[in-house]
């Protein structure tokens, strides 16, 4: 499977895509934009944040949440504005990252543990995570974890030891949350309880570093893969199909009308001030087979 068409492009650094209400939104990371845009093209900013902006979701009347990630901070677009949701920056070092917001508006968002910037200043990381198979988990400054975000906005930890937090989808048909380790190489998968607590924890080894992840109607995981410029489909653990990207690939969606799109971001470059001037960063598009 090949990517289709690029249905929207010059953004700065385009990630944490989902598909809600006929659009697809998604965030201009270092714009600091929150984007809708339908099967057609037509393209609206809903909002700018003031400051680096990560994950989104929505509680269930339909108000939008969105990541700040530099203030670790969770903001609610009330009619009146943007106001915080939930301020997590009192015990929570690093950057908060994607996002995750259930039907009963808990919100489950990862933080990253240290710098990533930083670290991937390093070569020898990038040498080991751009191999044919990484060999993760990679030794980090720090672990991270997932927080559990009430839709009163308390909040408390849900998951601890993960090797750089990225992309987080709740699969509640069967009542599991994924994370993407991107350190780590792997995907981890809990059983969520019906109080919320995360269980029985399970590692799927990837080979790869994943970024941005989603489910498509077969509950199968699309795993966007930067380094190699595709996105991966993941069947419990084992990888059943592949789609090519034109560029770094750092987060997917399913969607469309008929729930058979497979969304991509797309970006030439990591670097953040790259990426303003090239302004080259996309979403592209492909059709991907899925039953009933």
């Amino acid at each position: 499977m090949d990517t289709g068409m690029i249905l929207s492009t010059g953004h700065a650094y385009t990630e944490c895509a989902r598909w809600h209400e006929g659009r697809l939104w998604f965030v201009d990371m270092h714009r600091h934009h929150v984007i809708a845009v339908t099967p057609d093209g037509d393209q609206e900013i809903i909002v700018e944040v003031p400051g680096r902006t990560g994950g989104i979701g929505w509680l269930p009347d339909g108000r939008l949440l969105v990541v700040q990630q530099d203030t670790r901070t969770i903001l609610r677009l009330d009619p009146s504005g943007l106001v915080v949701h939930a301020d997590l920056s009192s015990t929570v070092p690093s950057m908060l990252n994607d996002m995750w917001v259930d039907s009963t508006g808990r919100a489950w968002v990862g933080e990253m543990g240290f710098d990533p910037h930083e670290f991937l200043a390093r070569p020898e990381v990038i040498t080991a995570l751009a191999a044919d198979v990484v060999d993760g988990p990679l030794p980090v400054p720090s672990t991270s974890r997932v927080f559990a975000v009430e839709p009163d906005g308390t909040w408390r930890v849900a998951a601890t030891d993960l090797v750089f937090s990225n992309g987080i989808v709740l699969d509640e048909q069967r009542q599991r949350l994924i994370v993407a380790e991107t350190i780590g190489a792997r995907l981890t998968v809990f059983n969520v309880a019906d109080d919320g607590t995360l269980q029985n924890r399970q590692e799927w080894s990837l080979g790869f570093a994943p970024d941005g992840i989603a489910l498509d109607p077969e509950g199968r995981v699309w795993v966007a893969d930067p380094m190699h410029m595709s996105a991966r489909q993941i069947t419990d653990g084992t990888q059943t199909g592949r789609v090519a990207a034109t560029q770094l690939c750092l987060d997917c969606a399913v969607g469309g009308p008929d729930g058979d799109t497979l969304y991509l971001c797309t970006s030439p470059t990591t670097e953040v001030e790259e990426s303003l001037t090239l302004a080259d960063s996309r979403i592209e598009a492909t059709t991907i087979r899925v039953t009933g």
